[in-house]
């Protein structure tokens, strides 16, 4: 697996290219820098590390690993629902029947390791540099923090596709994926346990958090998106009372700010620099737009295919009040008469007016992954944003019986949507619902809807994917998902199989 790795960075990275050979005779072009000129110098370590950022988004052919890591994610959800078959690979997850051949797989695990390969050669050398000033030693330190955060985001995000929960059974067992922090003895890695591996992601992230000490915006790195990462983690983990601590310290920090009621309809629509609610986002400009490979070029039609739609199921809990300002990202698709005008339809009863339909499903497209500068299927992947920190202590309430304090969590985010008054959540008020917590992951579900959150808060929460709504013709997916299946871990992909002889492959799903 490694030496592909390696061969790639060198064939990309013009700061890692080597000298050349040819007739025995030795040269090195002045165009190019050997991996040991950049290794050595801050200045252009520093320009490898900006470079790594990249790799959030870059991609070798069309897809880009954002748009892989979403369709490996989000496509898994009961938020979206396809309504013309594709033979795009991303069907696989789609319709939870994952498999080693799928190449959006092999993309999201290739992109990953490269980028980790890396990481890892760029702090080697932070680490080896001698004779630094006081004043480089600090910039030293702060590289090395944005570098190993980006680490830590690539295996959690890999431990979360390739891996189970931390919350199922014995993580001490159950198998992560291979780990490693150095550039040398990469090939033929076993998988980590997912206990380990969420080991080595909180000690990147604990690292990170002490040698953070620049204040940049939030394209980049600094000690509050690493404290973001902190949080998110013991989520995840289960471990609440860390959980709501590091939430607080984000929230706590000055830095960020929810939009107003006011400004949050056109959130998608903001560049992320200068956007008081976003933690951390990777910038893509106008120039990056790839159109319908975007990572929202399935979810809309306006430069991408519109052939992902959003769910009946999410549309009906959208509705339960439907000045909910969240409706605003919904982009509906109304038929329209001769004259161009919207067709009333009572019943409609989400807008009163008929929708384009296609198979049968009506076309709600979401607007969260395009319209960035109301420019068409651009779009800056949103990482962490302070909304994120509010649901997350309202989870971590929740599940240590302090419900008063997690509904007044809900209650910010209702709030700020637009919600009042018997539209808030009280303990005398849980409007049907039967916990607390249930009220907790549904409102996460509204505000992150398309955001790449939902298909990992119902299976860490040991919940079912309700998939019942999608009964169109050609749907070849289950309608019920339990947390136990097999079908919600996938493959790691054949290609990296046969590389390795000590990969252990996830189990097969049987039915």
């Amino acid at each position: 697996m490694m030496k592909y790795i390696k061969i790639f960075i060198i064939s990309i990275s013009p700061l890692f290219l080597g000298g050349c050979t040819e007739n025995n005779i030795d040269f090195e072009p002045i165009s190019q820098i050997t991996t040991d000129q950049v290794t050595s110098s801050l200045e252009l370590l520093e320009n490898t590390i900006v470079g790594n950022y990249a790799f959030l988004s870059s991609a070798e052919g069309k897809y880009g690993y954002d748009r892989t890591r979403y369709d490996v994610t989000e496509y898994m959800s009961d938020d979206v629902i396809l309504n013309q078959w594709s033979g795009n690979d991303f069907s696989y997850s789609l319709t939870y029947q994952p498999t080693s051949a799928s190449d959006r797989s092999l993309d999201f695990w290739q992109y990953s390791y490269r980028a980790i390969y890396s990481i890892n050669v760029a702090n080697e050398g932070l680490d080896n540099l001698e004779g630094l000033s006081s004043e480089d030693e600090i910039k030293r330190d702060q590289l090395k923090g944005e570098n190993i955060f980006l680490r830590s985001m690539f295996y959690f995000d890999l431990v979360r596709v390739y891996g189970r929960p931390y919350s199922h059974d014995d993580p001490a067992t159950n198998l992560g994926v291979p780990l490693s922090d150095t550039s040398t003895d990469n090939e033929g890695l076993s998988r980590a346990t997912v206990k380990e591996t969420y080991e080595f992601i909180e000690k990147d992230l604990l690292e990170a958090a002490t040698l953070l000490n620049e204040e940049k915006s939030n394209i980049y790195v600094s000690k509050e998106v690493a404290l973001a990462g902190l949080s998110r983690l013991y989520l995840f983990k289960e471990e609440n009372d860390k959980a709501i601590v590091y939430a607080d310290s984000v929230i706590n920090s000055g830095r960020y700010q929810l939009l107003s009621s006011e400004a949050f309809p056109r959130y998608n629509r903001n560049a992320p620099v200068g956007n008081s609610e976003t933690i951390f986002a990777v910038q893509r400009l106008a120039t990056d737009n790839v159109g319908r490979y975007m990572m929202g070029g399935m979810m809309h039609g306006d430069g991408g295919y519109g052939q992902i739609m959003v769910s009946s199921s999410f549309m009906d809990l959208l509705f339960k009040n439907p000045n909910d300002l969240r409706v605003n990202f919904i982009d509906v698709q109304y038929e329209l008469d001769a004259e161009g005008n919207k067709i009333p339809d009572p019943d409609n009863e989400y807008y009163g007016y008929k929708v384009i339909e296609k198979s049968s499903i009506p076309e709600y497209w979401t607007q969260k992954l395009t319209y960035q500068d109301d420019e068409p299927m651009l779009h800056s992947p949103i990482y962490f944003r302070l909304a994120e920190m509010y649901l997350i202590k309202a989870e971590a309430y929740a599940k240590n019986g302090e419900e008063e304090k997690a509904l007044e969590m809900v209650n910010i985010i209702r709030e700020r949507a637009g919600l009042s008054g018997d539209q808030l959540f009280r303990l005398d008020n849980l409007q049907g619902y039967g916990s607390v917590l249930d009220i907790v992951l549904d409102e996460a579900r509204l505000e992150f809807a398309h955001e790449g959150h939902r298909t990992h808060d119902v299976f860490r929460n040991k919940k079912t994917m309700d998939r019942s709504y999608m009964t169109w013709q050609g749907w070849s997916g289950p309608g019920s998902i339990p947390y136990t299946s097999n079908r919600i871990l996938h493959q790691i992909p054949e290609a990296e199989m046969l590389k390795n002889d000590n990969l252990v492959q996830n189990p097969s799903y049987t039915n």
